[in-house]
């Protein structure tokens, strides 16, 4: 207050100096006090920049603009969200990163769990029956109603499924598309399919037909009735028919129907054949009968040699069908025991199923291994799905309280087939997911790790569990 007193008191003698003063004192005096006014103006604009430019700092600091982002023109809003945001814009860019990462892991594991759907056969269906959408007037679920297919008559091959039914053979690919279509005149036919070759043959006559790789089909004759027949994926084939003074006689072709083996059955009615890859040896079972029991025989038989290489007998069973899992083993499966037999030296692996009932079975070349249902009840619930090596050793092992009509194996997974569902489990009894049926089913073909085909009263079907 003593400041601006002496301020005003000084300002006052001022006044009154310059009004007694002359005019030219006066007029000096007034530029100078004009001066004196401008260099206050120009100080106070200064001091009035500096505090803007610190205003404008504080709100830079706090993430506050004076301007509303829509009053900001464009290239200054876009400046401005990149100077003022470097925090948003690197965690955009780790997000990104990350879900890419994490499609890319994705994408790694369903390919190294499923390498069949993007195998150079299922790539090629994709393209001509999705993306060029060829021959879309036929797909999956398949009417079938028209024709009668048993359950032994439905196959997988690779991706594809073939199937028999009382008037012809065909193969669907994995879209249901037709690949291949063979007629038959067959009163009761039987499928036989290895790697791209077919064999049908009617049970109880003499007629069979052969389809090679390229699906061509040429009708043949055998020599007697026949009971049993197999084939190889080079074309060898097998023919196994009733003869006069034998019980059973076997008959060994090459790809161009050439006879190349033959051997007759004095003991056995042969019940099940099974060729090597090779084309060179053959394992075949066979029952007998002694005081009442059934006594059944697995025979190794080289193509090279008159008599059996190895040949042992089993009490008390029924063996019902024998496959080659490589080409020092095979497997047999009988009504009591399963069997595995060394091809080379001749020796034998049982397992008893101690009582227990065979409800389904699959033999799975592929991976080397069998697989068993087994019931511990008389209405065949209760099942105890038991998968074993080449050697003829239960590996792993699960239970289920179901009643299984069917199962398929695919390198380590198992499809279980019920009266109104499909299961899959891995073989050490994790389950993975299950699916309903719409009518009575009969086989299921496990194609992938997940996905299945399955022959159903009326229709044929694939499914993804």
């Amino acid at each position: 207050m003593e400041k601006k007193g002496r301020r005003f008191a000084d300002e006052k003698q001022e006044v009154r100096a310059v009004s007694e003063a002359p005019s030219d004192s006066v007029e000096k005096h007034e530029n100078k006090h004009a001066q004196k006014e401008q260099r206050l103006k120009e100080k106070n604009a200064k001091k009035l920049e500096k505090l803007m430019k610190k205003q404008q700092k504080r709100e830079k600091k706090s993430d506050r603009e004076v301007l509303t982002y829509e009053e900001l023109p464009i290239d200054e809003r876009e400046s401005d969200i990149e100077k003022s945001s470097p925090r948003i814009k690197l965690s955009k860019k780790r997000i990104i990163a990350a879900v890419l990462i994490i499609v890319i892991l994705f994408a790694v594991v369903f390919f190294v769990s499923n390498p069949e759907r993007f195998s150079f056969e299922s790539t090629k269906n994709f393209f001509n029956y999705v993306v060029m959408n060829r021959d879309s007037d036929q797909s999956f679920p398949l009417d079938i109603s028209g024709e009668s297919i048993s359950s032994g008559n439905f196959i997988g091959n690779g991706l594809d499924i073939v199937y028999c039914s009382d008037t012809k053979t065909q193969q669907l690919n994995n879209y249901g598309r037709s690949v291949f279509t063979a007629p038959h005149a067959f009163i009761t036919p039987v499928l036989v399919s290895r790697g791209g070759y077919e064999l049908i043959y009617n049970l109880g006559g003499a007629g069979f037909q052969v389809i090679d790789s390229e699906h061509t089909a040429r009708s043949l004759e055998a020599k007697d009735d026949i009971l049993l027949a197999d084939i190889t994926s080079s074309g060898v084939y097998a023919v196994v028919t009733e003869s006069s003074g034998y019980l059973s006689k076997l008959y060994v072709y090459n790809e161009n129907d050439e006879q190349i083996f033959a051997y007759s059955f004095a003991d056995y009615y042969v019940t099940a054949v099974s060729l090597s890859e090779s084309g060179k040896q053959a394992v075949v079972a066979g029952v007998s009968a002694l005081d009442g029991v059934d006594i059944s025989a697995l025979y190794v038989l080289d193509f090279t040699k008159d008599s059996p290489r190895y040949m042992s007998e089993f009490e008390d069973n029924i063996i019902y069908d024998v496959q080659y899992v490589n080409d020092r083993s095979a497997c047999a499966v009988g009504r009591a025991s399963a069997y595995v037999i060394n091809t080379s030296n001749g020796e034998v692996t049982t397992d008893d199923y101690e009582g227990r009932v065979l409800t389904a079975y699959d033999i799975n070349s592929d991976t080397d291994t069998f697989t068993l249902s087994l019931s511990n009840s008389g209405d065949g619930r209760n099942c105890d799905i038991i998968s074993y090596n080449s050697a003829g050793k239960s590996d792993r092992s699960f239970s289920v309280d179901d009643k299984i009509i069917d199962l398929s194996t695919h390198k380590g997974r198992v499809a279980l087939l019920t009266n109104d569902e499909v299961m899959l489990y891995s073989k050490d009894g994790k389950k993975y997911s299950e699916k309903g049926l719409r009518s009575d089913p009969h086989t299921v073909v496990l194609y992938t790790r997940s996905d299945a085909y399955v022959l159903c009263t009326g229709y044929i079907d694939t499914i993804s569990l």
